[in-house]
């Protein structure tokens, strides 16, 4: 459990550190809020969650947390679609599509692989 407990905080550590890099010392546009978004997050959880508690009934033992983070990122990306399906609603072309909502549209794909990676490495055995 050790192995597991330090190897989360080292790469959350090493993102987290590389974004705030990014965002104070190179000057990316934007800011860490950019990786922060609470419908992306709960879209990704419930559908992901959601998906696996279906299939609950014919997993096996140590195929749980490697079926979740399948479906965090099955969920990451159909969270992208639905980001960029609203995105691009009001669009004329993809030339008028507004940067920061792409990058929002994003941010779930991101939470799926995170939280999936997380979840098998917690869940599996």
């Amino acid at each position: 459990m050790n192995n597991k407990i330090t190897g989360l905080v080292l790469s959350l550590a090493s993102g987290i550190g590389a974004v705030a890099f990014a965002v104070l010392v190179a000057g990316a546009s934007g800011g860490v809020g950019n990786f922060l978004s609470l419908p992306s997050l709960v879209f990704v959880v419930g559908v992901g969650y959601g998906f696996t508690y279906m299939r609950t009934h014919i997993l096996k033992d140590q195929e749980f947390g490697k079926v979740l983070r399948s479906n965090f990122i099955l969920a990451g990306w159909l969270g992208f679609i639905v980001g960029i399906i609203l995105v691009g609603a009001g669009s004329e072309s993809i030339s008028d599509m507004p940067a920061p909502g792409l990058s929002a549209a994003t941010v779930s794909v991101l939470y799926g692989y995170v939280i999936g990676a997380i979840a098998e490495v917690f869940l599996n055995k």
